[in-house]
C-alpha cells in the first residue's frame, strides 16, 4: 500500500510539474476597459458589394488524421473536396487539427490553414493564411491570459485568426471573455454544432470589430446532416486567395444557417441546397437608412444592436412577397447587424454597420503584459516546484 501511495504521489508531482513547465511561458495580461463603437461615421462593409460576385465557401472541416484519432471519420482529402464541389462550393478549405492540409494547393484560391487547439474544453482557433503551425496549447484549463496569449502568438504566423465555435462547449470561451479578448478579426458566429450570437454581440457591444464566418465544422461530409449546414459567402470578383481573404477581413461577406432536415438523403439535400439557398443582392447605406434585399420572400427580419437588443423586427407572410427591409440607424446605435429568416427555417446573417470617428478604422487592442504580476506568478511556480521536489525527496527517503 505504501508503494502504491508513493507511486501515486510521484505521478501527481510529475503531472503538476508538467503543467508548470507549459504554463510558465504565459505572461499575466491586464486589460484596458473597452470602448463601444462611437463617432459620426457609419461604416458599411458592403459599400463595394457586387451582387453577382458571391463565392460559396467552406473553411472549417476535417479529414482523417493521426489514424482517425481526431475524428476524421476515414474521410480522405479527395472525398472531402469532391463532396463540397458537388454542392457548388467555389472555395473548399480543410482545417485539420494542428497541421496544414495542402490538398488544394494548386487551386488559385488556396488558403493554407488549420484548426489550432488541443484541450479538453475545445478552446480552438481557426487559422487561415498560415505561415507556420503553432502546436503549443494548454490542455486542462485556460485563463483569460492564456487565451489572449494564444491569439497573440497565432497572429504572428497567420493572415487570419478566428475564434472557432465559441458556444460549442459551455465555459470554453465564456461570453464575458469576448469583452476583453482582442487581436483577432473573425469570429465563427455560425457553426454546424452551435451558433454564437451572444459571444458576437458581446464583442461588438464592447467595440471589437469582428466579422463573421460560417462553417459546417464537418467530420463526415458523406452525411447530409454534416454538410451544407452553415455557409460563408464572400464577395469576390475572382476566386483568388487575395480577393477571398480581402472580402473576409473587410466584412464583405454573409453567413447562411441552412435548414437541416433529419434523414434527408445527400441527393435530396443537394437539390434543395441549390433550389432554396438565399442570396443577398443589396446591403446599402443611404445616409442613415440601411436597406437589405434578398432573393427569397422574407418571413422575419431583425435589426440587432448594442447588447444584443432587437432594434426593429418585422414579420411577413410568404404570400406577401417581401424581399426588402430597412432600418434608419439612430444616433444612439453603436452598431447594427441584420438577421433575415425565411419560411423554410433558413436564415441569412449579415455583418454589422459600425460607428467610427472617421473612415480610418482603428482596431481596438486592450491587452498589456503586467511584468509585476508575471514575476509574482513565476515566483509562485518556483516555490511550488521547490515544495514538490522536497516532498519527492522526503518520500524517497522513506
Amino acid at each position: 500500500m505504501k508503494k502504491v501511495i508513493k507511486y501515486l504521489l510521484l505521478a501527481f508531482a510529475a503531472f503538476v510539474l508538467a503543467i508548470v513547465a507549459v504554463n510558465i511561458f504565459v505572461p499575466v495580461y491586464v486589460f484596458d476597459e473597452p470602448q463601444p463603437f462611437h463617432g459620426e461615421y457609419l461604416h458599411n462593409p458592403y459599400k463595394d458589394m457586387d451582387p453577382t460576385a458571391w463565392k460559396r465557401c467552406i473553411f472549417h472541416g476535417h479529414t482523417e488524421r493521426y489514424g482517425g484519432l481526431t475524428n476524421g471519420r476515414d474521410i480522405s482529402s479527395e472525398v472531402y473536396d469532391s463532396m463540397y464541389r458537388s454542392f457548388g462550393y467555389d472555395h473548399v478549405g480543410i482545417s485539420d487539427y494542428n497541421v496544414v492540409n495542402d490538398y488544394e494547393r494548386d487551386d488559385e484560391g488556396y488558403i493554407p490553414g488549420y484548426e489550432h487547439g488541443c484541450n479538453i474544453w475545445k478552446i480552438h482557433q481557426l487559422c487561415l493564411g498560415t505561415e507556420k503551425v503553432r502546436h503549443a496549447d494548454y490542455f486542462f484549463w485556460q485563463t483569460l491570459s492564456m487565451k489572449q496569449h494564444t491569439i497573440n502568438r497565432l497572429a504572428e504566423n497567420n493572415h487570419v485568426v478566428c475564434v472557432a465555435h465559441p458556444a460549442f462547449v459551455k465555459n470554453s470561451y465564456r461570453v464575458s471573455d469576448m469583452k476583453y479578448l482582442s487581436n483577432y478579426r473573425i469570429m465563427e458566429a455560425l457553426n454546424g454544432y452551435d451558433n454564437s450570437p451572444d459571444h458576437w454581440d458581446t464583442a461588438l457591444s464592447n467595440g471589437h470589430l469582428l466579422y463573421l464566418i460560417a462553417d459546417d465544422d464537418t467530420h463526415n461530409p458523406l452525411k447530409s446532416s454534416d454538410i451544407g449546414l452553415r455557409v460563408t459567402y464572400l464577395n469576390a470578383k475572382e476566386n483568388t486567395t487575395g480577393q477571398l481573404l480581402d472580402a473576409l477581413l473587410s466584412g464583405n461577406a454573409y453567413g447562411v444557417d441552412f435548414k437541416k432536415i433529419i434523414g434527408e438523403s445527400i441527393d435530396d439535400k443537394r437539390i434543395r441546397f441549390e433550389r432554396d439557398m438565399p442570396y443577398l443582392t443589396k446591403a446599402a447605406l443611404d445616409g442613415t437608412l440601411f436597406s437589405v434585399r434578398v432573393t427569397k420572400p422574407i418571413d422575419n427580419v431583425k435589426f440587432i444592436g448594442q447588447d444584443g437588443k432587437v432594434l426593429k423586427e418585422e414579420n411577413h407572410n410568404p404570400s406577401d412577397s417581401v424581399f426588402e427591409a430597412s432600418y434608419d440607424v439612430r444616433a444612439t446605435d453603436t452598431y447594427v447587424r441584420t438577421v433575415v429568416a425565411f419560411g423554410d427555417g433558413t436564415s441569412l446573417w449579415l455583418n454589422p454597420i459600425t460607428r467610427h470617428e472617421s473612415e480610418d478604422i482603428v482596431f481596438q487592442r486592450l491587452d498589456h503584459i503586467s511584468w509585476l504580476w508575471t514575476a509574482a506568478l513565476w515566483a509562485a511556480y518556483a516555490l511550488l516546484t521547490i515544495v514538490i521536489f522536497k516532498l519527492v525527496r522526503k518520500n524517497k527517503s522513506h
